[in-house]
């Protein structure tokens, strides 16, 4: 005698739908690696890390280096400059949708900073038409006002945002970068 019992015996269940519009905020302490990040941007300074192997420079700073997989440390950090080229950019063109605050066209960018060997990625690009951005254009950091900038935005699991402290950035009146030294960086 069998005492399983076969799926065509068993009553449906019910489904439950939820009606209701549920938010969840996350809080978490930043590594010491980025608490250092953060306080030099409130600073009016972006700081990464050199890698003591390859010397390559990362911002912001992750600790480690990802290609020769070696600790870095605060003994490790590097100031960047806050002017750089623009390596990559969309035009993002906003369609309506619960929540949207963007009503017209606005570009998300991606600027290699000069001494940087990573990118920082989702920038604003402002001040120039949309029709004359380019790959290899210089822009700089417009940075907030000091009393304004804060750690909102960089997280342990994202990449550095630099939006609670920097605006945009701008073309910066600088001839364009030579492809050669940029195009590793385009992506």
């Amino acid at each position: 005698m069998s005492t399983s019992t076969s799926k065509e015996n068993l009553a449906p269940k019910e489904t439950l739908v939820m009606e209701h519009l549920v938010s969840l905020t996350y809080s978490e302490e930043l590594t010491p690696v980025l608490e250092r990040y953060v306080d030099a941007l409130i600073d009016g300074r972006i700081v990464g890390h050199k890698c003591p192997s390859c010397s390559r420079v990362y911002v912001p700073g992750k600790g480690y280096c990802p290609i020769c997989v070696v600790p870095t440390t605060e003994a490790d950090e590097i100031e960047v400059s806050d002017h750089g080229t623009l390596t990559g950019f969309t035009i993002i063109t906003p369609v309506a949708y619960y929540g949207q605050t963007e009503t017209e066209p606005f570009v998300y960018a991606s600027v290699l900073l000069d001494g940087s060997d990573s990118n920082l990625g989702g920038q604003e690009i402002v001040g120039v038409p949309h029709d004359q951005l380019r790959s290899g254009m210089r822009v700089r950091a417009v940075w907030k006002a000091k009393s304004d900038r804060s750690a909102a935005g960089v997280s342990n699991r994202g990449w550095g945002s630099v939006s609670s402290v920097i605006d945009a950035f701008e073309p910066s009146g600088e001839p364009d970068m030579d492809r050669a030294k940029y195009e590793e960086h385009i992506f």
